[in-house]
């Protein structure tokens, strides 16, 4: 006999087949159903009083996902779990010898790239000294100083020249005669009108002459024939030095003049002539001073203010900034020169003179006792062999004192003063690497790599061309073609 649902027990709900062989719960206590005629089941783990009632086995199973897991909330108030006193976990240090190891992996690391380094800059510590020809060259603006004396005279208002600028004159050689001051050029004319009377008179005393003076004709046209050879020069007709041409001429007009001085002693007019002639060039004589050369030279006339300041005396005294003031036209204050002070002639001598070269380049290091070629330009330029004398580099220039001597043309730099110059030079040196340059105690040098240990030995750098260095030894025979030496 079937029982009532309503009289079951609470929380008792009778089981039906559902007609999928399975037995279904549906909650119909007091929650409404769904619009389907579907009833709802309880919550998942919540118990409930509501009476059920089996589903009709037409209905399909309605599947409800358990809700997701809420964990508790920890007790509170007098049921609370104390603190336990401990921290959380501290992370460990590492240990010393880590530290020593990534060190020593750091330094492992630098060596090696210092390593590579050394062997793509060539894999070897050490060169070889070779030799090589330089060919360098070097301009800039240079002063000449020439070997000369000037000769002054205080208050000289007239010089006679007597000889012709430029000439090369011999020791005691007239050179000119310098009237003083105070004197009148009145007695200069005084003394030509009277050998103007006496030529007139010779003139008259050979026109009145009825007898044939073979030797007066020969004077006659050798000074003809002089004069003859003088025009042909100035006319370009033939070849020589007209200097020379000059002096013939002149001797010949003195010969036929002492002729003619000697020919008529018992003639009163002629003498009398003379005798004016005498006392007014003694007159004038002691207004007068005569200059003599003192040495073997080259006169001129032309005097630029520089010849007693700079000559070979004193020129080494000049710093590169007083050359450079010169190369500017100011000369150096010359104490020994008054207000009255007249320049008279130099005397030029040959076989030396110093060049003064301001080099436009300042970092070359030029070698004392080299010979290079020094090309001077100027209106003619000239070229000759210079010596390196010294040098001085100060306030940023580089001053090369040069010497240059021999058989030398000085008829090209009478006249010059200030110049451009140019060095070159072409010459065998021995040639090491850069690299194996080396400073010690101030000074350049390389290091010998031999059998029997290295030796440093200085030098001097006179030119480098990409990777190797031109240089001379200061100590001779110590280095030579095909030593090793040391690389840096």
């Amino acid at each position: 006999m079937q029982q009532d649902p309503r009289q079951q027990p609470m929380g008792q709900t009778p089981p039906q087949s559902s007609g999928f062989g399975q037995t279904q719960w549906t909650y119909v206590g007091a929650q409404p159903q769904n619009p389907q005629g579907y009833s709802q089941q309880p919550p998942y783990g919540q118990p409930s009083s509501a009476p059920y009632q089996q589903q009709s086995a037409q209905m399909p199973p309605v599947y409800t996902p358990p809700p997701a897991y809420v964990p508790p909330a920890p007790p509170q108030g007098p049921r609370a779990v104390p603190s336990t006193g401990i921290q959380g976990r501290k992370k460990q240090r590492k240990p010393v010898w880590v530290i020593f190891l990534v060190l020593f992996l750091v330094v492992l690391i630098v060596c090696g790239i210092a390593v590579m380094s050394m062997l793509n800059r060539g894999g070897q510590n050490y060169g070889y000294v070779t030799m090589s020809t330089l060919n360098a060259s070097y301009h800039g603006d240079a002063v000449i100083v020439r070997n000369e004396t000037l000769y002054t005279q205080e208050g000289a208002s007239l010089i006679e020249q007597n000889v012709e600028e430029g000439a090369e004159v011999s020791r005691a050689t007239n050179v000119c005669v310098v009237y003083t001051a105070g004197f009148n050029t009145r007695e200069l004319t005084k003394l030509e009108n009277y050998r103007s009377q006496i030529k007139e008179y010779h003139k008259t005393l050979l026109s009145t002459s009825t007898t044939k003076d073979m030797r007066l004709d020969r004077l006659e046209n050798e000074v003809l024939t002089q004069v003859m050879e003088a025009q042909n020069l100035v006319q370009g007709l033939t070849r020589g030095s007209l200097v020379e041409q000059e002096k013939n001429l002149r001797k010949a007009m003195q010969e036929r003049q002492v002729y003619l001085k000697q020919k008529y002693p018992d003639d009163q007019k002629l003498s009398r002539l003379y005798d004016d002639e005498n006392s007014q060039q003694q007159k004038i004589s002691s207004w007068t001073k005569q200059y003599a050369a003192t040495s073997n030279g080259i006169v001129s006339f032309y005097t630029d203010g520089f010849e007693n300041v700079l000559n070979l005396y004193n020129y080494a005294d000049y710093s590169p900034v007083q050359v450079r003031a010169m190369l500017n036209g100011l000369a150096p204050q010359d104490e020994s020169r008054t207000k009255n002070t007249v320049p008279v002639y130099r005397l030029v001598r040959q076989g030396q003179f110093v060049v003064l070269m301001l080099c436009d380049d300042p970092d070359w290091t030029p070698v004392q006792g080299r010979n290079y070629k020094l090309r001077i330009e100027n209106f003619d330029t000239t070229i000759v062999d210079a010596t390196v004398e010294s040098f001085t580099r100060s306030g940023g220039e580089l001053l090369v004192r040069l010497v240059v001597s021999g058989d030398i043309n000085l008829g090209n730099i009478m006249y010059t003063r200030n110049c451009s110059v140019q060095l070159g030079e072409s010459v065998d040196t021995l040639t090491v690497p850069a690299r194996a340059l080396h400073s010690q105690n101030g000074k350049t040098g390389v290091v010998m790599a031999t059998e029997s240990g290295s030796y440093w030995t200085p030098v001097t750098v006179i030119g480098t061309e990409g990777d190797y260095a031109h240089i001379v030894p200061e100590n001779a025979g110590v280095l030579y073609e095909g030593i090793p030496v040391l690389l840096f």
